[in-house]
Protein backbone atom coordinates (compact mmCIF):
# COMPACT_ATOMS: atom_id res chain seq x y z
CA UNK A 1 0.00 0.00 0.00
CA UNK A 2 1.51 3.27 -1.11
CA UNK A 3 0.99 6.85 0.04
CA UNK A 4 0.61 7.49 3.73
CA UNK A 5 0.90 3.77 4.48
CA UNK A 6 4.60 4.15 3.80
CA UNK A 7 4.76 6.33 6.91
CA UNK A 8 3.14 3.77 9.18
CA UNK A 9 6.42 1.99 9.81
CA UNK A 10 8.90 3.48 12.25
CA UNK A 11 12.61 3.95 11.82
CA UNK A 12 14.64 3.72 15.05
CA UNK A 13 14.78 7.53 15.13
CA UNK A 14 10.98 7.75 14.81
CA UNK A 15 10.55 5.31 17.66
CA UNK A 16 12.69 7.43 19.97
CA UNK A 17 10.99 10.65 18.90
CA UNK A 18 7.46 9.35 19.58
CA UNK A 19 8.20 7.18 22.59
CA UNK A 20 5.73 8.17 25.35
CA UNK A 21 7.43 9.68 28.36
CA UNK A 22 6.66 7.14 31.06
CA UNK A 23 7.83 6.96 34.62
CA UNK A 24 11.29 5.42 34.27
CA UNK A 25 10.08 2.74 31.83
CA UNK A 26 12.66 1.94 29.17
CA UNK A 27 10.09 0.69 26.67
CA UNK A 28 6.50 1.88 26.56
CA UNK A 29 3.69 -0.66 26.55
CA UNK A 30 0.91 -0.89 23.99
CA UNK A 31 -1.43 0.65 26.54
CA UNK A 32 0.88 3.63 27.02
CA UNK A 33 1.12 4.19 23.27
CA UNK A 34 -2.65 4.00 23.00
CA UNK A 35 -3.08 6.53 25.81
CA UNK A 36 -0.57 8.87 24.17
CA UNK A 37 -2.33 8.49 20.81
CA UNK A 38 -5.65 9.41 22.41
CA UNK A 39 -4.05 12.49 23.97
CA UNK A 40 -2.59 13.54 20.62
CA UNK A 41 -6.01 13.11 19.04
CA UNK A 42 -7.56 15.33 21.70
CA UNK A 43 -5.05 18.04 20.80
CA UNK A 44 -5.73 17.74 17.07
CA UNK A 45 -2.29 16.28 16.28
CA UNK A 46 -3.49 13.65 13.83
CA UNK A 47 -0.07 12.81 12.38
CA UNK A 48 1.35 12.05 15.80
CA UNK A 49 -1.74 10.11 16.84
CA UNK A 50 -1.48 8.03 13.67
CA UNK A 51 2.11 7.12 14.42
CA UNK A 52 1.38 6.30 18.03
CA UNK A 53 -1.52 4.04 17.08
CA UNK A 54 0.83 2.26 14.69
CA UNK A 55 3.42 1.86 17.42
CA UNK A 56 0.75 0.47 19.73
CA UNK A 57 -0.11 -2.17 17.14
CA UNK A 58 3.54 -3.09 16.78
CA UNK A 59 3.45 -3.97 20.46
CA UNK A 60 0.03 -5.67 20.42
CA UNK A 61 -1.94 -6.35 17.24
CA UNK A 62 -5.01 -7.26 19.29
CA UNK A 63 -5.62 -3.65 20.39
CA UNK A 64 -8.82 -2.92 18.48
CA UNK A 65 -8.97 0.77 19.60
CA UNK A 66 -5.62 1.32 17.89
CA UNK A 67 -6.94 -0.15 14.63
CA UNK A 68 -9.97 2.13 14.93
CA UNK A 69 -7.67 5.05 15.69
CA UNK A 70 -5.60 4.35 12.57
CA UNK A 71 -8.67 4.67 10.39
CA UNK A 72 -9.95 7.74 12.23
CA UNK A 73 -6.63 9.56 11.88
CA UNK A 74 -6.30 8.71 8.19
CA UNK A 75 -9.77 10.19 7.69
CA UNK A 76 -8.77 13.34 9.57
CA UNK A 77 -5.73 13.58 7.28
CA UNK A 78 -8.02 13.26 4.22
CA UNK A 79 -6.55 9.88 3.23
CA UNK A 80 -9.96 8.34 2.63
CA UNK A 81 -8.95 5.55 0.25
CA UNK A 82 -6.18 4.40 2.54
CA UNK A 83 -8.51 4.65 5.53
CA UNK A 84 -10.87 2.20 3.83
CA UNK A 85 -8.00 -0.16 3.03
CA UNK A 86 -6.80 -0.01 6.62
CA UNK A 87 -10.32 -0.66 7.90
CA UNK A 88 -10.63 -3.69 5.63
CA UNK A 89 -7.29 -4.96 6.87
CA UNK A 90 -8.49 -4.64 10.47
CA UNK A 91 -11.85 -6.25 9.69
CA UNK A 92 -10.07 -9.30 8.35
CA UNK A 93 -8.81 -9.82 11.89
CA UNK A 94 -11.86 -8.57 13.80
CA UNK A 95 -14.78 -9.41 11.56
CA UNK A 96 -17.93 -7.29 11.99
CA UNK A 97 -16.50 -5.27 14.88
CA UNK A 98 -18.89 -2.36 15.44
CA UNK A 99 -16.27 0.32 16.05
CA UNK A 100 -14.26 -0.68 12.98
CA UNK A 101 -17.37 -0.82 10.83
CA UNK A 102 -18.25 2.71 11.95
CA UNK A 103 -14.74 3.91 11.14
CA UNK A 104 -14.99 2.40 7.67
CA UNK A 105 -18.41 4.02 7.25
CA UNK A 106 -16.91 7.44 7.94
CA UNK A 107 -14.13 6.83 5.42
CA UNK A 108 -16.76 5.83 2.84
CA UNK A 109 -18.84 8.93 3.56
CA UNK A 110 -15.84 11.24 3.23
CA UNK A 111 -15.12 9.57 -0.10
CA UNK A 112 -18.76 10.17 -1.18
CA UNK A 113 -19.54 6.45 -1.37
CA UNK A 114 -22.77 6.74 0.55
CA UNK A 115 -24.15 3.35 -0.36
CA UNK A 116 -21.16 1.72 1.32
CA UNK A 117 -21.29 4.24 4.17
CA UNK A 118 -24.89 3.38 5.00
CA UNK A 119 -24.21 -0.36 4.75
CA UNK A 120 -21.17 -0.19 7.02
CA UNK A 121 -22.91 2.01 9.56
CA UNK A 122 -25.99 -0.21 9.60
CA UNK A 123 -23.66 -3.14 10.35
CA UNK A 124 -21.97 -1.10 13.08
CA UNK A 125 -25.26 -0.25 14.73
CA UNK A 126 -26.37 -3.90 14.56
CA UNK A 127 -23.13 -5.21 16.07
CA UNK A 128 -22.97 -5.99 19.81
CA UNK A 129 -22.41 -3.02 22.07
CA UNK A 130 -22.84 0.69 21.49
CA UNK A 131 -20.72 3.82 21.67
CA UNK A 132 -20.76 7.57 21.01
CA UNK A 133 -18.61 6.93 17.93
CA UNK A 134 -21.18 4.78 16.15
CA UNK A 135 -23.89 7.42 16.61
CA UNK A 136 -21.52 10.21 15.55
CA UNK A 137 -20.75 8.46 12.29
CA UNK A 138 -24.47 7.85 11.73
CA UNK A 139 -24.98 11.58 12.28
CA UNK A 140 -22.20 12.45 9.85
CA UNK A 141 -23.68 10.34 7.07
CA UNK A 142 -27.08 11.98 7.54
CA UNK A 143 -25.48 15.43 7.68
CA UNK A 144 -23.58 14.74 4.46
CA UNK A 145 -26.91 13.84 2.85
CA UNK A 146 -28.55 16.96 4.35
CA UNK A 147 -30.89 14.89 6.51
CA UNK A 148 -32.20 16.89 9.50
CA UNK A 149 -32.19 13.77 11.69
CA UNK A 150 -28.40 14.05 12.03
CA UNK A 151 -28.85 16.22 15.13
CA UNK A 152 -30.75 13.43 16.87
CA UNK A 153 -27.86 11.05 16.23
CA UNK A 154 -25.32 13.49 17.61
CA UNK A 155 -27.43 14.00 20.71
CA UNK A 156 -27.86 10.24 21.16
CA UNK A 157 -24.09 9.87 21.06
CA UNK A 158 -23.80 12.14 24.08
CA UNK A 159 -26.07 10.05 26.29
CA UNK A 160 -23.88 6.99 25.83
CA UNK A 161 -22.23 6.07 29.18
CA UNK A 162 -18.72 6.62 27.83
CA UNK A 163 -19.41 10.07 26.33
CA UNK A 164 -17.40 13.02 27.65
CA UNK A 165 -16.50 16.60 26.70
CA UNK A 166 -14.32 15.48 23.80
CA UNK A 167 -17.27 13.94 21.99
CA UNK A 168 -18.57 17.49 21.50
CA UNK A 169 -15.29 18.31 19.78
CA UNK A 170 -15.59 15.24 17.55
CA UNK A 171 -19.06 16.39 16.51
CA UNK A 172 -17.84 19.97 16.01
CA UNK A 173 -15.06 18.74 13.70
CA UNK A 174 -17.64 16.85 11.66
CA UNK A 175 -19.81 19.96 11.39
CA UNK A 176 -16.87 22.12 10.33
CA UNK A 177 -15.94 19.61 7.63
CA UNK A 178 -19.41 20.06 6.14
CA UNK A 179 -19.24 23.87 6.51
CA UNK A 180 -21.76 23.97 9.35
CA UNK A 181 -19.89 26.50 11.46
CA UNK A 182 -22.89 27.63 13.49
CA UNK A 183 -23.63 24.06 14.57
CA UNK A 184 -19.94 23.46 15.24
CA UNK A 185 -19.87 26.56 17.45
CA UNK A 186 -22.76 25.24 19.54
CA UNK A 187 -21.09 21.87 20.16
CA UNK A 188 -17.75 23.53 20.93
CA UNK A 189 -19.35 25.90 23.41
CA UNK A 190 -20.68 22.85 25.24
CA UNK A 191 -17.16 21.40 25.36
CA UNK A 192 -15.84 24.69 26.77
CA UNK A 193 -18.54 24.69 29.43
CA UNK A 194 -17.70 21.12 30.43
CA UNK A 195 -13.90 21.47 30.29
CA UNK A 196 -12.92 25.16 30.37
CA UNK A 197 -9.42 24.35 31.59
CA UNK A 198 -8.54 22.43 28.42
CA UNK A 199 -6.80 24.80 26.02
CA UNK A 200 -7.81 22.89 22.88
CA UNK A 201 -11.47 23.66 23.49
CA UNK A 202 -10.69 27.37 23.30
CA UNK A 203 -8.68 26.83 20.12
CA UNK A 204 -11.63 25.04 18.54
CA UNK A 205 -13.94 27.81 19.70
CA UNK A 206 -11.68 30.29 17.91
CA UNK A 207 -11.75 28.17 14.76
CA UNK A 208 -15.55 28.17 14.75
CA UNK A 209 -15.74 31.89 15.42
CA UNK A 210 -13.25 32.66 12.68
CA UNK A 211 -15.15 30.47 10.24
CA UNK A 212 -18.19 32.62 11.00
CA UNK A 213 -16.20 35.79 10.35
CA UNK A 214 -16.03 36.84 14.00
CA UNK A 215 -12.42 37.96 14.09
CA UNK A 216 -12.38 39.72 17.46
CA UNK A 217 -14.00 36.88 19.45
CA UNK A 218 -11.78 34.37 17.63
CA UNK A 219 -8.64 36.24 18.67
CA UNK A 220 -9.85 36.31 22.26
CA UNK A 221 -10.42 32.55 22.17
CA UNK A 222 -6.94 31.92 20.74
CA UNK A 223 -5.45 34.13 23.45
CA UNK A 224 -7.32 32.20 26.14
CA UNK A 225 -5.99 28.98 24.65
CA UNK A 226 -2.45 30.32 24.84
CA UNK A 227 -2.97 31.45 28.42
CA UNK A 228 -3.72 27.84 29.28
CA UNK A 229 -1.00 26.37 27.08
CA UNK A 230 1.55 28.88 25.88
CA UNK A 231 3.40 26.41 23.64
CA UNK A 232 0.38 25.39 21.55
CA UNK A 233 1.68 26.32 18.11
CA UNK A 234 -1.61 25.97 16.15
CA UNK A 235 -3.21 28.63 18.36
CA UNK A 236 -0.19 30.90 18.01
CA UNK A 237 -0.29 30.59 14.22
CA UNK A 238 -4.07 31.05 14.11
CA UNK A 239 -3.84 34.17 16.26
CA UNK A 240 -1.15 35.70 14.04
CA UNK A 241 -3.22 34.91 10.95
CA UNK A 242 -6.38 36.36 12.50
CA UNK A 243 -4.52 39.50 13.55
CA UNK A 244 -3.16 39.86 10.02
CA UNK A 245 -6.63 39.45 8.51
CA UNK A 246 -8.04 41.96 10.99
CA UNK A 247 -5.33 44.50 10.12
CA UNK A 248 -6.05 44.20 6.41
CA UNK A 249 -9.77 44.44 7.06
CA UNK A 250 -9.27 47.66 9.01
CA UNK A 251 -6.99 49.03 6.27
CA UNK A 252 -9.55 48.40 3.52
CA UNK A 253 -12.35 49.89 5.63
CA UNK A 254 -10.30 53.09 5.95
CA UNK A 255 -9.62 53.09 2.20
CA UNK A 256 -13.31 52.67 1.39
CA UNK A 257 -14.24 55.50 3.79
CA UNK A 258 -11.72 57.82 2.15
CA UNK A 259 -12.94 56.89 -1.31
CA UNK A 260 -16.54 57.54 -0.32
CA UNK A 261 -15.49 60.86 1.23
CA UNK A 262 -13.67 61.85 -1.94
CA UNK A 263 -16.68 61.09 -4.11
CA UNK A 264 -18.93 63.07 -1.74
CA UNK A 265 -16.63 66.08 -1.91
Amino acid sequence: MAGRFSHLEFSPEDERRHQPRSEGVAKASAEQYLQSADEAHRWGDFELALRLHTRCLKENRAMIPAWVGQVQMLVQLAEYHEARLWADKALELFRNNGELMAAKAQACARGSDFRAAYACNDAAMAAPGSSPWRWQVRGEILLARKEPRHVDCFEKSLIEPSADWFDRIVIARICLFYHQATAALRWTQQAVELKPEHAYNWFMLGQCQRELGWSAPAMQSYKRCLELRADFRPARMALLSAEHDSSWSMFWRRVRRRLRGGRTG
